[in-house]
């Protein structure tokens, strides 16, 4: 399998920080998920004060469900990590291919950086030109019958417009493409590395 060049479809939004897993980073770096995991686990375990506090900082252990043949669940171990933990994380792959799909995964963090912060300031804009129309709104309803039933009117709109305004200021990814199907692109990416071996047999 070819690599993946779009890697902003790997990166999520966890309250103020970007994300990805390490579920991803072994498909973008074609890795063994349980290689990676080792990897992490060895820098968790070291007694190295400033490589412990990075991984504090960088990765969050965590797990992810896999459906069984039988209609059973199994729980596999994996890492969430920031962009920090995955740049360190991938200098640990050698040769210019792992090289390469580093370099393509920090440019991803800041292009998904780059997208939020545009979005972020669109939004921003319409909520202060919301709030010049909503002011002179609500003075009207202090002010005379007619200009009251004026606000009645004004303000069923309003309502709604702020509602939508709020909704859309949730800390959501904004314009970006859905959370890939991890599990469907480890098979395929099984499936294909198979491939070449028995191609080279």
């Amino acid at each position: 399998m070819d690599q993946i060049e779009d890697l902003t479809m790997f990166i999520t939004r966890d309250g103020a920080d970007l994300i990805t897993d390490s579920r991803a980073v072994a498909l973008a770096f074609k890795k063994r998920h349980k290689n990676v995991l080792q990897t992490i686990d060895r820098m968790r375990a070291s007694e190295h004060p400033e490589i412990a506090e990075h991984y504090r900082l960088n990765f969050q252990p965590t797990s992810f469900s896999v459906p069984g043949p039988k209609g059973g669940v199994r729980v596999e171990p994996m890492y969430r990590m920031t962009a920090k933990g995955m740049s360190e994380l991938a200098m640990s792959f050698t040769g210019d291919e792992a090289r390469v799909v580093r370099i393509r995964f920090v440019n991803a963090f800041e292009e998904v950086a780059n997208r939020l912060a545009r979005a972020e300031q669109t939004l921003t804009e319409r909520l202060h030109e919301f709030e010049r129309r909503a002011i002179p709104s609500a003075a009207k309803g202090k002010i005379g019958s007619r200009l009251m039933h004026e606000r009645r009117k004004e303000k069923k709109g309003l309502d709604l417009e702020e509602a939508m305004l709020k909704a859309q200021a949730q800390p959501a990814l904004q314009g970006l493409a859905p959370a890939p199907d991890l599990e469907r692109l480890g098979h395929e990416r099984a499936a294909a590395n198979d491939a070449e071996k028995d191609q080279q047999a």
